[in-house]
């Protein structure tokens, strides 16, 4: 099983952090690599599923991912079967700021031909999989940053 952990401290307050989150139609600008259809309900619930597809060195890997457990503006974890993976999105706040951990367990896909298993089995341990959660982290404080409401009256 392979592990990846990064973090990264968004300059926005958690609620506001996990709002920006929380709205799939946001998805998109902070998880480019994927496409999301088919939620069966909200995703700040337990149960929830929908379906991601994602293209690796032009093969194209669609899953059924499962929203295990959700604490509102504190935890979100999601789990898939093939693989299996394991995502953990933490919101923890930090003074004014929010401190997002993203962690991630997972195997490589049993269904990829052997040969592209074995070159996706490579990359990951090259550090593909540090890279896309430091972007997806990076990409996610963009947002959030962008979007952070005032207090103005």
């Amino acid at each position: 099983m392979q592990h990846v952990r990064q973090e990264v401290r968004i300059e926005a307050p958690v609620d506001h952090v996990w709002e920006v989150f929380s709205d799939t139609s946001n998805w998109k600008e902070f998880m480019p690599r994927n496409t999301f259809s088919d939620f069966s309900g909200p995703v700040d619930k337990a149960g929830t599923t929908y379906y991601t597809t994602m293209r690796v060195m032009g093969y194209e890997a669609q899953e059924t991912m499962e929203i295990v457990e959700v604490a509102p503006q504190k935890l979100f974890h999601e789990h898939c079967d093939n693989g299996p993976m394991d995502n953990y999105f933490r919101f923890e706040p930090e003074d004014d700021a929010t401190r997002v951990t993203l962690e991630s367990d997972f195997e490589v896909p049993i269904r990829l031909p052997g040969f592209a298993k074995d070159i996706v089995s490579a990359s990951m341990r090259k550090g593909f999989a540090e890279r896309y959660t430091r972007e997806v982290l990076a990409d996610l404080k963009t947002l959030a940053e962008a979007e952070v409401p005032t207090n103005d009256p």
